[in-house]
C-alpha cells in the first residue's frame, strides 16, 4: 500500500511539473508570420512548433513545419503536434477553423493589431505567454520610444497628399482604417482617399486623376512577385508622374505588425519628406 501511495504522489509530482514546464515554456503553434516574428525577437521563437505559409522571417522560420495558410488550416496536422497554445490573428486566420479547434479543447488566443502603438502592446502579451517577459518589456519600450521619436521628426511637417498603391489591377489604395493610413499620419502626409468608405478600396482612373497627388507611393515586396501600375502610360496626365515623384518602399517592413514596422516607416518617412523638400525647392524657384 505504502508503495502504491508513492507512486501516486510521484506520478502527480511529475504531471505538476509538466504542467509547470508548458506554462513557462509551451509548445506554440502560431499562425500569423508578423506573430512568429515578434516571438523570435523576444527570444520565444524556439518555442514555435508549427506554423503557416509566409512565415519567412527571420530565416530560422523557415524550418518550421508548416500547418496551413491564410485560407485554410490542417486541423489534424495541428493536433498531431501537441501544442499547449495556438495563436492565431483575428482577422487573418480562418475563422471556421479557429472554432473548431477551440471545441477540441485546445487553448487558443487572438491577436489583432489595429495601431503602430498595439506591435508594442501585442509585444507585452506574448512575454507574458511564454515567460519571456524581460525582454518583451525591453523590445515593447524600444517601439514606443522610436514611434515618439518618429512622430516628433515628421508628424507636424507640411503636409504632402498621397496616392498609396496597393494593387494594380484592379486599382486598389488604402482607406481611412487600413494599416498603413497610419503610417502616413505619422510621416505628415495625407491620404487622398481618406474618405474611402472601406479600409481597401478599388479605385476609378478618373479618380485617382480628379485627385492629383503630390507623391505616389508603390510598395514593393521582395517575397510577392506582382505587377506594379505603369504611370506614366496609364496616367501620364498626374502631376506626379510629370515631376517624377513616386517612391517605392519596402512593403515587407510596411505591411507586417512587428517591430521591424518601424524601420519601413522611417523609411516611408523618409521618401516622402525627400518629395516635399522638392516641392519647397520648386516653390523657392518660383518665387525667386
Amino acid at each position: 500500500m505504502r508503495g502504491f501511495i508513492v507512486a501516486v504522489a510521484l506520478a502527480c509530482t511529475l504531471l505538476q511539473a509538466h504542467r509547470a514546464q508548458a506554462d513557462s515554456a509551451p509548445r506554440l503553434i502560431v499562425l500569423a508570420p508578423h506573430l512568429v516574428e515578434q516571438l523570435y525577437s523576444i527570444g520565444a521563437g524556439a518555442l514555435i512548433v508549427g506554423t503557416v505559409e509566409h512565415a519567412d522571417y527571420p530565416a530560422a522560420a523557415a524550418a518550421i513545419p508548416r500547418v496551413g495558410n491564410y485560407a485554410g488550416l490542417q486541423l489534424e496536422s495541428i493536433l498531431a503536434l501537441k501544442p499547449d497554445l495556438v495563436l492565431y490573428w483575428q482577422s487573418g486566420s480562418p475563422a471556421a477553423a479557429i472554432s473548431q479547434l477551440q471545441r477540441l479543447g485546445v487553448r487558443t488566443v487572438g491577436f489583432e493589431a489595429k495601431t503602430l502603438e498595439d506591435i508594442a502592446a501585442d509585444l507585452t502579451r506574448l512575454g507574458d505567454l511564454t515567460g519571456q517577459q524581460q525582454q518583451a518589456a525591453q523590445a515593447a519600450a524600444k517601439v514606443r520610444q522610436r514611434l515618439a521619436q518618429l512622430r516628433r521628426q515628421y508628424q507636424a511637417q507640411k503636409p504632402l497628399r498621397i496616392f498609396y498603391e496597393l494593387w494594380d489591377e484592379p486599382l486598389s489604395t488604402i482607406g481611412p482604417d487600413a494599416w498603413p493610413a497610419q503610417a502616413l499620419t505619422l510621416c505628415g502626409a495625407e491620404n487622398i482617399f481618406a474618405d474611402a468608405a472601406s479600409a481597401y478600396p478599388q479605385v476609378s482612373a478618373e479618380a485617382l486623376l480628379a485627385r492629383q497627388p503630390d507623391l505616389i507611393i508603390q510598395p514593393v515586396s521582395a517575397t510577392e512577385n506582382r505587377r506594379l501600375t505603369d504611370y506614366s502610360s496609364r496616367f501620364a496626365g498626374l502631376r506626379a508622374v510629370q515631376l517624377q515623384q513616386r517612391a517605392q518602399p519596402d512593403a515587407d517592413l510596411l505591411h507586417r505588425a512587428t517591430i521591424r514596422t518601424l524601420d519601413g516607416v522611417a523609411q516611408l518617412c523618409q521618401l516622402i519628406d525627400q518629395s516635399r523638400q522638392f516641392y519647397a525647392a520648386k516653390e523657392r524657384a518660383a518665387a525667386g
